[in-house]
């Protein structure tokens, strides 16, 4: 087939709004779905604002999103029946560089994801996952009692570790 990949022959692009349903990633290390869970991408988990290239390079990555989406955003999603918005999810090495990120950060092995839930507090959020979610690290940032709509939540997942390690809010 013209203009697909000979491992897995989906094209790699249709068009930036109107991409194939079974649309895959293409990079030099394979193909990766698109589809991370039922409600949940790996373009949304890669979005970045920065204009640097943040496509995953490595299948464990992947894989470690797609933990996330399944143990982390699906419940959560579930729960509130209400989009999650994604603020951050995978960071590639220059894009963490670019938004100051910890050289240690767990966004850059796919195992975090910031985001809040459309409709409700992060602390309403937070609240329910400290009580519902295995984690590894669930962390309320930015947030100000006050004002009900700052800040998003961060949280964290590691395969074979003990959850909740670290919480704080």
């Amino acid at each position: 087939m013209a203009g697909s990949h000979p491992r897995c022959g989906f094209v790699k692009v249709d068009s930036f709004f109107k991409r194939p349903s079974n649309f895959m990633f293409v990079t030099s290390k394979g193909c990766f779905s698109d589809t991370l869970s039922p409600n949940f991408t790996l373009r949304e988990l890669t979005r970045t604002s920065t204009g640097l290239s943040n496509e995953p390079h490595d299948y464990t990555v992947v894989a470690n999103l797609r933990q996330v989406a399944e143990q982390i955003l699906e419940p959560v999603r579930k729960h509130f029946n209400q989009p999650v918005i994604i603020h951050s999810g995978y960071r590639s090495p220059a894009v963490n560089k670019a938004v100051k990120g910890s050289a240690r950060s767990d966004h850059c092995h796919g195992r975090a994801v910031d985001f809040h839930v459309k409709g409700f507090t992060n602390y309403d959020v937070v609240c329910w996952m400290a009580d519902n979610i295995k984690y590894h690290q669930l962390i309320l940032e930015n947030f100000l009692p006050n004002s009900p709509t700052s800040g998003w939540v961060h949280c964290a997942i590691f395969k074979g570790m003990d959850p909740k390690v670290q919480t704080k809010f």
